[in-house]
């Protein structure tokens, strides 16, 4: 067991002055090792930022700026998406494609997983 231990030693300062060799000769460029900062703790609690008057007036100045930025946008969306061919048989139509384009937009934005869940009034 010695004898196996006394080889590994000697292939490892082996590779150690080859690889000091090569960092000599600047065959290899040495990487110094800096340990990362790490970023503080976020509390584990449900309302960071105070009382649930706050957290409900925030979240309602959120969702009249969403608003106000959807009453700007829609219109001009509308109009664009209206002018999409439909390549549906229009016998089995139920919904305008139109419809389905915002819905599937609004889907995303809201970042829903599936549209059962968005139709889920549990869900909210």
């Amino acid at each position: 067991m010695n004898r196996s231990k006394e080889k590994r030693e000697k292939k490892q300062n082996k590779q150690e002055e080859k690889m000091l060799e090569q960092i000599r000769s600047r065959k290899v460029a040495q990487v110094v090792y800096e340990e990362r900062k790490k970023k503080p703790a976020l509390p584990n609690r449900l309302n960071i930022g105070g009382s649930a008057e706050e957290e409900q007036k925030e979240q309602q100045d959120t969702v009249e700026k969403a608003a106000m930025v959807y009453r700007q946008m829609l219109p001009s969306l509308l109009k664009k998406f209206s002018r999409i061919e439909d390549p549906r048989r229009p016998g089995s139509v139920k919904h305008k494609l139109t419809v389905l384009m915002v819905y599937g937009i609004l889907m995303f934005v809201q970042q829903s997983g599936s549209r059962r869940e968005v139709n889920n009034p549990d869900s909210f």
